[in-house]
């Protein structure tokens, strides 16, 4: 069926079991998590980078002086981005054009210059470079909470003895309580449902209870491989959009790529 009519293709469920229990043993799912752990640090080096050069080059250009700031970070802007499209196609394998330069075409200098002030692929590239800070953010904060919770999960055999460690749902003795309700409307009357659930403390102190919560985190490493896959995709597409010649072709073919 088509991707419009709001089902996805045969097999879909069966290939993305396949995909996640696969992860672990496709050298290009490492490549995608070397390209994630080092999204953070290159995100953090652009944004000090590009924040600080605007602000100077913007407020000495009443000096003169702030012109060639700013030609210098709209340049390493263009440098930048070619590592960007450089690092996709060897760690994404995501083949990203290079746009064309008018500035380097242009004899004269002042309209070379103007041509990098005023050229589209600048302020791409330097989007992409502000948004590579939240994307490398975001990779962090979700590679350490996945992978702390399903390293930990996992490796419960190892210290679930450990007196100074508590795994399970601990509630020092003391039971929750939990009262959802629902109420509706009906003409004159509220009709409504409430239901008391108590949960009591549970702590891993077998060993097959520890290997059920073992195999349970397995379950969480393959999951948080295939998130980080799937995350490390949309990256590289969004990559091509704002690095690429085309942002059209980008977009064409990222969803071709979402509706598969």
């Amino acid at each position: 069926m088509s991707h419009r009519s709001g089902h996805f293709p045969p097999g879909t469920a069966r290939r993305a079991v396949r995909t996640a229990i696969t992860s672990p043993f496709r050298p290009q799912t490492y490549l995608n998590l070397l390209y994630l752990l080092l999204a953070f640090p290159l995100g953090l080096l652009y944004f000090i980078f590009l924040v600080t050069g605007v602000s100077l080059g913007v407020g000495l250009l009443v000096i003169l002086v702030g012109a060639p700031i700013l030609l210098v970070v709209f340049l390493a802007s263009h440098v930048f981005a070619a590592f960007e499209r450089a690092s996709a196609r060897y760690l994404l394998l995501v083949e990203i054009d290079s746009p064309e330069y008018p500035f380097l075409d242009d004899e004269d200098a002042t309209d070379g210059f103007r041509s990098l002030l005023l050229g589209r692929e600048t302020y791409k590239a330097m989007g992409f470079l502000v948004a590579k800070f939240a994307i490398g953010t975001a990779a962090f904060s979700m590679l350490v909470m996945l992978f702390t919770t399903a390293i930990t999960l996992f490796l419960t055999p190892l210290y679930y003895q450990n007196p100074n460690v508590h795994i399970g749902f601990v509630t020092n003795g003391d039971p929750v309580q939990l009262t959802p309700s629902l109420q509706l409307p009906w003409h004159d009357l509220l009709v409504g449902a409430e239901f008391a659930v108590t949960i009591t403390e549970w702590e891993v102190t077998t060993l097959p209870e520890a290997l059920a919560v073992s195999a349970v985190g397995l379950v969480a490493l393959l999951l948080s491989l295939a998130i980080c896959n799937g995350f490390a995709w949309l990256v590289g597409q969004f990559s091509r959009v704002l690095l690429g010649p085309s942002s059209r072709a980008a977009l064409e073919d990222l969803q071709d790529g979402l509706a598969r």
